[in-house]
């Protein structure tokens, strides 16, 4: 059953056990009340009945023998005054007389009590109507001589309840009806916004995230639909999220796919080629050519191992505060054969600040920058200067060689448009974007500025640690 039938039920269920008893209660409320007035009207003419037998009785002894006597006439005399039947008891509760013949005896528990002297009515309903019995003593000289006994038929007054009973099972039907109604109007009141809440859960469901949940009921429903909204929005977030990530994998491993199977190309063609050559020298150049590719795939595999362990996991670093030019010094070292060979001018500007950084992952930037430099550049000259604030130290690498679009330069640190874009530049690493992320690790930054034709300049930030 769905829940409006359920509310529905409940509602009636409730309300009709009530009205029944309510109903019940009045009716026989109202019953009592019409047999107590009837009674009280049967009380009222006894006291004419008394007065009439005293009259009746006036000059005789007004004995128990006098009212056997004369009770056939006081019966029928007080029936035709009273419309209705009338007995006469001796005071042993036999009958000595009725008004109507031939008919069926009834109860006497009313006649033993107006023996004993008190005035008592009860309520016969054995025959086709039912019948008030008002049963009284009859007194001479303080003396009980008789019993007389009013038999007052309740037709009016059954007639009456017939009608009541009928009326309020009218009313009871109609307000069983109301109910049904109001029920099914409070059943639409409080299920329409869970239908509504459940058509939202139906969209979710098939993967709709666009369709705002707004229910204005002004109850705990009303708060479950914008916590219920906002999960909504959540979910679609998420989704969206997986899906521009989903994207930028495929991307990703379509870019990775093509640059493995360049140098493998150029690896098998030359495996393939030197076996059918004759000129040592032509030998000599593609296997130099295969070591040159077979490098470049170890590189690529190398940058991509280091990008997804730090994707996948970070990394740790060693935050000290310590001068920065010694490194920058060792690091010159270390590339100063391949600028001698390159011929390329180095300058240094070095200051003695000191900031936070770690030794061995900041040589990997600086080394990693300029062997691109190197390689990439075509320059003749880099300069690497140092400039200081109160928060922050900066390392300028400038070199004045080819430089690179702006487009480049906002996709060199994305590994997916690095790969994505290689065909742009000579390289195909993902140095740039290890060296953002070690940066970042040790709350540093990394910026490029560049221009064709107008060299490139690379800022590394630092947070400042004094000056040593």
């Amino acid at each position: 059953m769905r829940m409006k039938g359920k509310v529905m039920l409940m509602s009636v269920a409730i309300f009709l056990p009530v009205l029944l008893a309510a109903g019940s209660i009045a009716y026989s409320a109202l019953a009592h009340s019409l047999v107590q007035a009837s009674a009280d009207t049967s009380l009222r003419e006894s006291y004419g009945a008394q007065l009439y037998v005293d009259r009746v009785l006036e000059g005789a002894d007004k004995t128990e023998e006098s009212f056997q006597a004369r009770a056939s006439l006081m019966t029928a005399y007080l029936s035709e005054q009273q419309g209705y039947r009338i007995q006469a008891y001796d005071t042993q509760g036999n009958l000595l007389a009725d008004s109507v013949r031939n008919e069926l005896s009834l109860p006497a528990g009313d006649i033993w009590k107006a023996v004993d002297g008190e005035k008592a009515w009860a309520i016969d309903e054995t025959g086709n109507d039912t019948v008030l019995m008002l049963s009284f003593p009859v007194f001479a000289d303080q003396h009980i001589i008789g019993v007389l006994r009013f038999l007052r038929p309740l037709t009016r007054e059954t007639q009456l309840m017939q009608r009541t009973l009928l009326m309020m099972v009218v009313v009871i039907l109609l307000a069983a009806l109301l109910a049904w109604i109001l029920a099914g109007v409070l059943a639409d009141a409080l299920t329409s916004p869970l239908r509504k809440l459940q058509q939202a859960a139906a969209r979710i469901s098939r993967g709709d995230y666009n369709a705002t949940v707004c229910i204005e009921s002004g109850d705990e429903i009303e708060a479950l639909a914008e916590d219920f909204d906002k999960m909504r929005v959540s979910i679609r977030g998420y989704i969206e999220g997986l899906e521009q990530e989903r994207q930028k994998q495929k991307i990703f491993l379509d870019s990775v796919t093509h640059e493995f199977k360049t140098p493998l190309t150029a690896i098998i063609g030359y495996a393939e080629l030197i076996p059918r050559l004759h000129d040592e020298s032509a030998k000599t150049q593609g296997l130099h050519s295969i070591h040159e590719e077979g490098r470049r795939l170890l590189k690529l595999v190398e940058e991509l191992l280091a990008l997804s362990r730090l994707g996948r996991t970070g990394f740790s670093v060693t935050d000290r505060r310590a001068a920065l030019a010694p490194l920058i010094r060792e690091v010159v070292r270390e590339v100063m054969p391949r600028l001698e060979e390159a011929d390329i001018h180095l300058e240094l500007m070095l200051t003695d600040d000191v900031c936070r950084f770690d030794w061995d992952k900041t040589k990997q930037v600086l080394l990693n920058l300029l062997d691109n430099a190197l390689r990439y550049s075509e320059c003749m000259t880099i300069e690497i200067m140092m400039a200081s604030n109160v928060e922050r130290l900066e390392v300028h690498i400038l070199d004045d060689g080819i430089g690179m679009t702006e487009a480049f330069q906002q996709a060199l640190l994305d590994p997916v448009k690095r790969l994505h874009d290689v065909h742009q530049a000579k390289g195909n690493g993902l140095g740039l974007v290890i060296c953002r992320e070690i940066m970042m690790k040790q709350g540093g930054s990394i910026d490029l500025y560049s221009y064709p034709s107008s060299g490139t300049e690379v800022i590394l930030g630092f947070l400042a640690g004094g000056t040593s």
